[in-house]
């Protein structure tokens, strides 16, 4: 099976605010094809984002591929890039996502943006930036509290579903899906890779999809439609597992508010892609005659009169996840407003022009580390203007 083209630009989430607390896959941003890794580090407002955004919309003018790793707390923000054609990657190493070197001079380094700030203008302002910053604590910890309890009656859901399932019927419909898309593959020596993330995050403006960059890249995609705990994501975990065996890099694609449970699946090698269309996600096929989608509905592994028994508890689960959900986005949206504010301290306090010639170099660097090894000038730490 042929390989479909590489999307340019694919979007996503490292990291995601569920019924867990806040759940990280920054260690799943690059794998081991890594030839150096930037790990950026500073206060709120110092410019990351804007650092991030600046090389990779240099590097995307080249023609060359960039995965945006977005913030689920601010999506308009950046938290990584990858830059997978010369393995490159830059990421944002700040709480609550911490990032520290795993291979330091080696592949790994770190850019302290702190180097180019007032120190002493900022202190001034040490009592509001302290208040700000508990305060900000608490309104995700209360957003994550009314995510706590949309996880529960999801997973009160999903058992009335679990409930009805015939899993001999599920079990055969899986088969044929792993069937379908591994063909007659042998076992490899040496098995594939699993890369973690989110295609979707719950934000401060909602629930925000980026599926579509994700799949872009896929000729061929299967679209799992049915309710929660109706075999969807055993489905896509017994698909990977036999991928993987297979000697196949998979991507697997969590649930933003549950993210033991698998939402989607991408094999770039054979440009496959296993979808759950379900709310508030649902999918709509593609109009392109040249991408074929596949409907599979898990809803007939469920036994009808066990649905018809458990309705209200249904449609009483669905009702109660949705009110938790705005709550919780309700204060995610406080805690981002807040956020802002605490920007305020420290943006006007940074050397800006001096963190635009450290952008200047540092894409130089990046630039040649897909060309012939050749001298580099490092990046010269420089100091914040002084308080006047």
């Amino acid at each position: 099976m042929a390989r479909s083209a590489r999307a340019l630009a694919r979007r996503m989430f490292a990291g995601g605010n569920t019924a867990e607390g806040f759940r990280s896959f920054y260690h799943y941003i690059i794998g081991q094809e890594a030839a150096r890794v930037i790990v950026i580090k500073g206060g709120p407002g110092v410019g990351k984002s804007t650092f991030m955004k600046h090389i990779a919309d240099n590097i995307t003018g080249l023609g060359q591929s960039v995965d945006f790793f977005h913030c689920s707390s601010d999506p308009g923000s950046l938290d990584g890039v990858v830059f997978p054609d010369i393995g490159v990657a830059l990421i944002d190493g700040t709480a609550p996502h911490t990032v520290d070197p795993r291979f330091p001079g080696a592949i790994d380094e770190i850019l302290y943006l702190g180097d180019y700030w007032n120190e002493s203008a900022i202190r001034a302002s040490r009592n509001d930036i302290v208040a700000c910053t508990k305060n900000i604590s608490r309104l995700f910890q209360r957003a994550y509290r009314f995510l706590r309890t949309a996880g529960d009656v999801l997973d009160d859901w999903s058992e009335a579903n679990a409930e009805a399932l015939m899993t001999g019927v599920a079990n055969k419909i899986a088969r044929s899906v792993v069937d379908q898309i591994t063909q007659d593959a042998p076992v490899a020596d040496l098995p594939g890779t699993e890369r973690h993330l989110f295609a979707s995050a719950i934000t401060p403006d909602g629930f925000v999809n980026y599926l579509d960059t994700v799949v872009s890249g896929c000729d061929r995609r299967y679209v799992v439609r049915g309710g929660p705990g109706s075999g969807k994501s055993t489905l896509i975990s017994r698909v990977a597992a036999r991928a993987v065996e297979c000697g196949m890099d998979v991507e697997l694609f969590h649930c933003s508010l549950n993210p033991a449970s698998l939402e989607h699946l991408v094999i770039p090698s054979i440009g496959t892609a296993i979808i759950t269309s379900v709310e508030p996600h649902e999918w709509t096929a593609s109009p392109d005659s040249a991408v074929h989608d596949v409907i599979i509905d898990m809803e007939q592994c469920l036994d009808p009169s066990t649905v018809r028994r458990n309705q209200g508890i249904i449609e009483y689960d669905r009702k109660l996840m949705r009110e938790a959900m705005s709550r919780a986005v309700h204060f995610l949206g406080e805690a981002r407003r807040a956020h802002h504010f605490l920007e305020s301290f420290y943006t006007p306090n940074i050397d800006f022009d001096a963190v635009g010639e450290l952008r200047e170099r540092t894409l130089q660097r990046i630039l040649a580390t897909g060309r012939p090894s050749q001298p580099t000038e490092p990046p010269r730490p420089r100091r914040g203007r002084s308080a006047s």
